[in-house]
């Protein structure tokens, strides 16, 4: 019987997966990516949205399939509107 290896995704992969569904629901969104530590990452959501939840609503489970799948932890973490200083 002949079996067929799937490829791991990458961690850059999962975050794009991520923004797609939080894009279904904040089309405006804005996204910043970066490590916290070994195999754990924020992903940090900019968007006009006053409440965390939807956006968390639009991702389910999908962080917790992830981690479960890969080993991978990802934070996402919906900020609001991103301020601009002035210079």
């Amino acid at each position: 019987m002949a079996t067929t290896r799937q490829r791991r995704r990458t961690v850059e992969e999962y975050a794009e997966e991520l923004k797609e569904l939080i894009r279904r629901g904040v089309p405006d969104a804005e996204f910043e990516f970066y490590k916290r530590a070994p195999k754990e990452y924020d992903l940090d959501v900019y968007g006009g949205f006053t409440d965390m939840w939807p956006v968390l609503e639009l991702l389910g489970d999908r962080t917790t399939d992830i981690l479960l799948e890969s080993g991978i932890h990802i934070h996402v973490l919906p900020l609001g509107r991103r301020l601009h200083r002035d210079s």
